[in-house]
C-alpha cells in the first residue's frame, strides 16, 4: 500500500544527545493534534529511548554522523524507521529479563527497551551497502481503541 507523501515525513539529526528535544519535537508535530495525548506520549518515549541507546551505544567513539528517522502514518499503525551508520546491535534478539529481573540485577539498562518492546512492534536489519541498521518501530492504532 503506498504512502501518501503528506502521510510521510524524513528528519535528518546528528548522533548527538542534545538534539533528542528537537527529534521529540519533530515527533509530535508528525502525529499531530487528532493523535490521542496518551499515544503520543507513548510513540515519543519509546523513539527517545531508542534513538538514545543507538546514540549512546551505536557511537561509543566520538564521531560525528546522522541519524536519519523516517515517520509514517499509515491507516492502521505509526510507522517510524530509524537508519543510522553505528555499530550493529539487533535488539529483537536481546533476551528480555523480567522486570523482577533487572530490578534485582541493579544493572544499568533494559528497563527501557524491555518497555518499548511492550509498546510497539521492533524489527531490525543490518544494511550492507553502506554498512548501517535500520530499525523499525511500529504502534499500531487499534492499540487505542
Amino acid at each position: 500500500m503506498p504512502v501518501k507523501p503528506d502521510n510521510e515525513k524524513t528528519y535528518i539529526f546528528p548522533n548527538d544527545l542534545d538534539s533528542l528535544s528537537e527529534v521529540r519535537k519533530e515527533v509530535r508535530s508528525f502525529l499531530g493534534e487528532k493523535c490521542p495525548d496518551l499515544t503520543k506520549g507513548r510513540i515519543v518515549f519509546c523513539l527517545d529511548e531508542v534513538i538514545t541507546n543507538v546514540i549512546e551505544h551505536g557511537f561509543p567513539e566520538p564521531k560525528e554522523s546522522e541519524i536519519l528517522l523516517t515517520m509514517q502514518n499509515r491507516s492502521k499503525e505509526w510507522k517510524f524507521i530509524i537508519n543510522d551508520k553505528g555499530i550493529s546491535f539487533d535488539p529483537t534478539k536481546l533476551k528480555s529479563e523480567t522486570w523482577k529481573e533487572l530490578y534485582e540485577s541493579g544493572a544499568d539498562g533494559g528497563f527501557g527497551l524491555r518497555s518499548v518492546k511492550k509498546i510497539m512492534t521492533i524489527k531490525y536489519k543490518r544494511l550492507k551497502s553502506p554498512p548501517g541498521n535500520k530499525l523499525t518501530l511500529i504502534y499500531s492504532k487499534e492499540a487505542d481503541e
